[in-house]
């Protein structure tokens, strides 16, 4: 009797060792693998006008190709689905995004799971995004996302150039600029004539300074009519043969109007007018805070081939017809570099303010070879 216990109890044990090694067999599956995920983006740095594409493949080869775009800001942890689109059947993938502001962002392609595959995605790739360069002779109002800036009680805008293109002994000055606060993260700021490339923009807050940057560029713009008639006026003067200071120049060809050039001429322009009394007193041909003149060219862009300016301070009211009168009368060579014929393109920038308590315009002809 014990014996046939014993055999049962043992039946039992034997029993249970093999329900609970099928229990285990159920509910503990081979370790799944991830999907694995490339990505590559071109361009990486762009204006917030454009596009990116991006590129990479999904391994294995999924049955289910649906991928997600996902995006995230710098100090964010957080992803965000940018876009749903499909993969190719052999896995490869092509998807094109917009921006919209200038923030930069980091972007990564998401894989979900399937029966046999765990979620994967890829590395995650920067994409430097800017705003459009600001024209060089300022006033275009341009959004900044950008926190803390509640309170704020002034802007300014500091040209960042070459070290050697700076006078050390008088140094670049912050340049004041109009600003509208929106929120604590948004800020509406109108910058004033600048030089080219990248500017500090230094926002003052009753908690301290936040800093952020703005890029110049030459922009193309059409000029005023007042400024086309001084353009006109230049080659009417060229046309036919003129007396510069005693000696007689032959009539030379006309010189093309230059959009950018003539950006480049309203920046100086626009600077004079707003720094009468503090950085200038009457015309200079170099910003303040340069060693030359020049360098506001170099800063520009313009870094070969030959250039000349112009300058003129004349009384408000003056017609495009008398400031051109002023050059060709001038004994300091402004009527030769009107007549040269080694001149082909012209910019005229034309700014009002003030000269010692006279209403006056300021007006810049920059010519390139």
């Amino acid at each position: 009797m014990r014996r046939r216990l014993l055999r049962h109890l043992t039946a039992f044990v034997t029993g249970l060792a093999l329900a609970t090694g099928l229990i285990a067999v159920t509910t503990v599956p081979a370790q799944a693998a991830s999907y694995g995920v490339t990505i590559s983006a071109s361009p990486t740095t762009i204006l917030e006008t454009g596009t990116v594409t991006f590129t990479g493949k999904v391994s294995p080869k999924p049955a289910s190709r649906t991928l997600y775009l996902q995006r995230r800001y710098p100090g964010s942890t957080t992803w965000a689905t940018v876009k749903k689109f499909t993969a190719a059947t052999d896995g490869s993938y092509s998807v094109k995004t917009g921006f919209g502001d200038a923030r930069d962002r980091y972007f990564r392609v998401y894989k979900p799971k399937s029966s046999t595959r765990k979620a994967g995605h890829s590395a995650s790739v920067k994409i430097v995004v800017d705003s459009p360069p600001e024209p060089l002779s300022g006033g275009k109002t341009v959004r900044l996302v950008v926190a803390g800036v509640t309170g704020a009680t002034s802007v300014t805008v500091t040209p960042r150039v070459p070290a050697d293109y700076i006078d050390t002994v008088v140094g670049l000055s912050e340049l004041p600029a109009a600003f509208t606060v929106i929120d604590d993260n948004t800020i509406d700021v109108t910058p004033p004539a600048s030089l080219g490339g990248s500017n500090l923009v230094t926002i003052y807050t009753p908690s301290g300074t936040v800093e952020t940057s703005l890029l110049f560029g030459r922009t193309s713009r059409a000029g005023s009519a007042f400024e086309k008639a001084v353009f006109d006026q230049i080659n009417l003067r060229r046309s036919k043969k003129e007396t510069c200071r005693g000696k007689s120049m032959p009539a030379v060809g006309k010189v093309a109007w230059d959009g950018q050039l003539s950006d480049l001429a309203l920046s100086h322009a626009n600077d004079l007018a707003a720094r009468q009394g503090t950085a200038y007193d009457g015309l200079d041909h170099v910003t303040h805070g340069l060693k030359a003149f020049y360098y506001r060219f170099f800063a520009a862009g313009y870094v070969s081939g030959g250039s000349s300016e112009n300058l003129a301070l004349s009384p408000h009211g003056y017609t495009a017809s008398q400031v051109v009168t002023q050059w060709m009368k001038s004994t300091s060579g402004h009527c030769e570099s009107v007549m040269n014929r080694s001149w082909k393109k012209a910019g005229i920038g034309v700014a009002s303010g003030d000269w010692s308590g006279q209403a006056s315009i300021f007006s810049s002809l920059d010519l390139l070879s």
